[in-house]
């Protein structure tokens, strides 16, 4: 398995620009357990409406960062159901750009480095970008309030720069992408599957 690489990604107008690190190939054998990136498409009517093709960092704190629009108020941001993801879009050109549960925060790093791509900080390429941090939500289980912490970032994957590694049919042909069943839930849980979508998907 290859290291963590980082690929950049933008809205059609080039207004929106992120990047975000990921290692290929991602674990299918565990594609839940934390350690590998996700690649999928869900049957909800959120993300079918969307045409929202997901790809998930391993760790969203640390592996992606938002260099453009200078502020978040910039982004178009779409709710639904329960309100705490945020579906953020250009609003120049509706380009549908990440999905975010969590909070934004901007800090300063010299985004070379952190790319990966120097190891030496150059205090004269600091800038200011949006990293994403996590929340605590609240849930009931077996009648009793729970507290946990949550942190959920998902790219649009249609959005990220084409490259070697950034080949969404070859994704496809190496059996990369799961299909998930969230639009009729059993026990409240999403169900995975390789090869084809549940009811009302798409390829």
């Amino acid at each position: 398995m290859s290291s963590l690489k980082a690929y950049s990604g933008s809205c059609h107008c080039g207004d929106v620009q992120y990047q975000i690190k990921l290692k290929f190939p991602p674990d299918m054998k565990s594609p839940q357990n934390g350690e590998t990136i996700r690649i999928y498409k869900c049957n909800c009517t959120t993300c079918q409406k969307m045409g929202y093709f997901h790809c998930r960092p391993i760790t969203p704190a640390d592996d992606f960062i938002l260099t453009s629009p200078t502020t978040v108020e910039e982004l178009g941001d779409y709710r639904t159901f329960s309100k705490k993801t945020g579906w953020y879009f250009c609003k120049k050109c509706g380009c549908r750009i990440v999905g975010l549960a969590g909070e934004w925060e901007q800090v300063e790093l010299d985004v070379e480095q952190w790319a990966g791509t120097k190891k030496e900080l150059d205090k004269e390429h600091v800038v200011k970008v949006w990293k994403t941090k996590g929340m605590t939500i609240t849930t009931v289980m077996d009648g009793k309030e729970v507290t946990k912490p949550y942190h959920y970032v998902s790219v649009n994957a249609v959005t990220l720069e084409p490259s070697d590694d950034i080949d969404l049919r070859k994704w496809h042909e190496n059996g990369w992408v799961f299909y998930v069943q969230n639009l009729v839930m059993e026990n409240g849980s999403s169900q995975l599957r390789l090869n084809e979508p549940f009811d009302g998907g798409m390829y």
